[in-house]
């Protein structure tokens, strides 16, 4: 019973925008979210990059949300999270399933006309869709590091990235097959 009154008390103080109980929850629990995130995750840096998220997430709620057990709380907003990457993955697999001349290395490197069309229907997003397509797929920056440089949350990313794949594919499919690509 100890324990759920220090949860309760933690919890508020949180709520509060104590940033030391928050940290003091971060350094009792981040360890174990870690490895719990790995189980999911292929890598290290994925299950680092959730938990840090369902972190960043639970502080920007502190005040919206009541939790009276916050580790339960913790493993259930990663395992979430983390099923999430996985779903979201797999989308991403699917646009390597296209097939693709790849150029062997004596061959010309990609046709400029190809990609040229490619940056036109990039270029065709909306600019915040772009803006974040380009940081992901150009920059190689993780959806949460975009989330935290546009001031946006990570989910935003996700769906955002979706859209913009969903619509790549769409699109540079019709002008391929349109063009005889």
């Amino acid at each position: 019973m100890e324990q759920k009154n220090g949860d309760k008390d933690l919890m508020q103080r949180i709520a509060r925008g104590d940033d030391r109980a928050f940290e003091l929850l971060f350094k009792s629990c981040y360890a174990r979210l870690v490895i719990y995130a790995r189980k999911y995750l292929s890598d290290s840096d994925s299950a680092e990059n959730v938990v840090q998220s369902v972190f960043v997430k639970l502080w920007e709620k502190r005040a919206e949300v009541s939790i009276s057990n916050p580790f339960a709380y913790l493993m259930i907003a990663v395992r979430n999270t983390c099923i999430n990457e996985l779903k979201q993955a797999k989308q991403f697999q699917s646009l390597d399933q296209f097939p693709v001349n790849r150029p062997e290395d004596d061959e010309v490197p990609l046709d400029e006309a190809i990609v040229n069309k490619v940056q036109s229907v990039i270029g065709q997003l909306p600019e915040q869709r772009q803006r974040i397509f380009r940081l992901n797929r150009f920059e190689g920056l993780k959806y949460a590091e975009i989330a935290s440089l546009l001031g946006i949350s990570v989910k935003t990313v996700e769906a955002q990235m979706g859209k913009a794949l969903k619509y790549l594919r769409e699109h540079l499919t019709r002008k391929m097959l349109a063009n005889g690509l």
